[in-house]
C-alpha cells in the first residue's frame, strides 16, 4: 500500500482501497454473507477482495474489478457454487425463496454462482427421477420361431415348371 493511501472498511470487515471511484460501499447480499460463513466455518481464507466484488454489479465494475473476476472469480467459480450448494442443501433447498431472492439482485457475481446451484439442483433432481438401467426389468419378447426359406435359383432356366405349363 502507498503511504499516501488511506483504507477504508466495509460492513463485514473487508478492506477497500479509497482510491476506488466516489468510495462505493459494498452492500453484501444473503448468498455472500452464507458463503462466507460457510468459508469460516471450514477455517478456509477467502481474500475480501473477492467477496466485496460479489455483489457489484457487472455495470459497475471498473477495469480492475473486471480483471479480478476473469482471473479469480470466474476459475474458481465451482467451488464457489460447491459452498454455495452446501448452504442450500442445509437450509432445505428452498428453491421458491431462493428464486425470489436473486430476482431482488442486479447482475452480479454473486447472483450467477447462486444461479448455478439452481441449476444444478435442477440436474440433480432430473437424475433422481430418471430410474437407473439395471434396475429397469429387460422387454421380453415372446420367442422368434426361425423359418428356413430356400432362394429360388434358376438352375434350369430352359425347363418349364408345373405352373408354367400352358393349359389350353
Amino acid at each position: 500500500m502507498l503511504q499516501g493511501e488511506m483504507m477504508d472498511t466495509n460492513e463485514t470487515g473487508g478492506i477497500l482501497p479509497t482510491t476506488t471511484p466516489a468510495r462505493r460501499k459494498v452492500f453484501r447480499s444473503f448468498f455472500t454473507k452464507k458463503l462466507e460463513r460457510k468459508f469460516e466455518e471450514k477455517e478456509l481464507e477467502v481474500p475480501q477482495q473477492l467477496l466485496c466484488i460479489m455483489d457489484i454489479p457487472f455495470e459497475e465494475f471498473t477495469p480492475e474489478d473486471k480483471e479480478i473476476y476473469e482471473a479469480e472469480i470466474k476459475p474458481l467459480a465451482f467451488v464457489f457454487t460447491e459452498h454455495l450448494m452446501e448452504v442450500y442443501e442445509v437450509m432445505g433447498r428452498p428453491r421458491r425463496g431462493w428464486e425470489e431472492m436473486l430476482e431482488r439482485l442486479e447482475p452480479s457475481p454473486i447472483k450467477v454462482l447462486a444461479t448455478l446451484v439452481i441449476h444444478e439442483d435442477e440436474k440433480i433432481q432430473q437424475l433422481e427421477e430418471e430410474p437407473d438401467p439395471s434396475e429397469i426389468e429387460p422387454i421380453v419378447s415372446a420367442p422368434t420361431e426361425k423359418i428356413s426359406v430356400r432362394i429360388y435359383k434358376e438352375k434350369d432356366a430352359g425347363k418349364e415348371r408345373w405352373w408354367e405349363k400352358k393349359i389350353f
